[in-house]
């Protein structure tokens, strides 16, 4: 059953809110913490997707051809970028007024977007993918490319995050919050430029020489876990994730008072 946003929207305007109002770039350097799977996951709450549905609350599964099979396996979608789903939800209904007159655009946590993939992974008939904006794909590729990297290292999901200081006193970047440094993950690079901006305004040092860098989703996120054989990453108590701003005020705007909502469950 998908939860309703209504708490994780509390935990993304605070968030919005320290983007904006008190942008504090510090290198820090933590002691690790162990996080179980369930507690990484926690930490996606606050980050929106958008999933298309007909009026019964079930999801909308379009084909992706796969080479040496006869029949297409379904996909099921789940939008980073509300826009993208507005523009696949127009060529539904353009394709097939029938099911498109009924469709539309439902707002879910990715936590509980990986809660229905985990739930359905054997289910080979139906794939899962999450779409990041292609902005941010762009904004990937031009940091990678000025880095020397190849384009095969395109991460699936992007996410932005800050460095700052010189050779060895080089650290991620943090914002203060009530007394709390967080390390910020940001889906849209536009966002953390904008954050980086006004810091450069009260800390010009420090600012300076921060550099934005750019990694996988899926990176992060098993770098948070603990396992038998690898350690987890010292910054990982602080890691937070920050949706784009148009994310943020599409779910401002089109959130829906909390209330029982049907689950979203693969038909198949």
């Amino acid at each position: 059953m998908f939860k309703p946003l209504a708490k994780s929207l509390a935990n993304i305007a605070a968030i919005s809110t320290i983007a904006i109002a008190t942008p504090l770039l510090i290198p820090v350097i933590a002691p690790a913490y162990a996080l179980t799977e369930a507690q990484v996951l926690e930490r996606l709450n606050g980050i929106p997707v958008f999933t298309i549905t007909d009026d019964k609350g079930s999801p909308l599964l379009g084909s992706s051809p796969q080479q040496g099979s006869n029949k297409p396996p379904q996909v099921l979608l789940f939008f980073l970028n509300p826009a993208d789903a507005q523009t696949t939800l127009s060529q539904i209904k353009k394709d097939n007024p029938a099911v498109g007159g009924k469709a539309r655009i439902v707002i879910r946590s990715m936590n509980d977007a990986y809660d229905v993939i985990k739930k359905n992974q054997d289910k080979k008939e139906v794939a899962f993918q999450i779409v990041p904006a292609q902005a941010s794909v762009d904004s990937a590729r031009t940091i990678l490319t000025s880095q020397g990297k190849p384009a095969d290292k395109l991460p699936n999901v992007p996410v932005f995050f800050a460095t700052g200081g010189k050779d060895k006193e080089e650290g991620l970047l943090t914002l203060e919050q009530n007394g709390k440094q967080l390390v910020p993950f940001f889906f849209d690079q536009k966002d953390l430029q904008s954050l980086i901006d006004r810091a450069k305004e009260q800390q010009p040092n420090v600012a300076s020489a921060t550099k934005i860098q750019v990694t996988s989703l899926f990176q992060v996120l098993d770098s948070m876990v603990t396992t038998k054989d690898n350690k987890p990453n010292p910054d990982s108590e602080r890691f937070t994730f920050v949706p784009s701003r148009s994310a943020f005020e599409y779910v401002v705007k089109n959130q829906p008072p909390a209330a029982n909502k049907p689950p979203v469950t693969p038909k198949k």
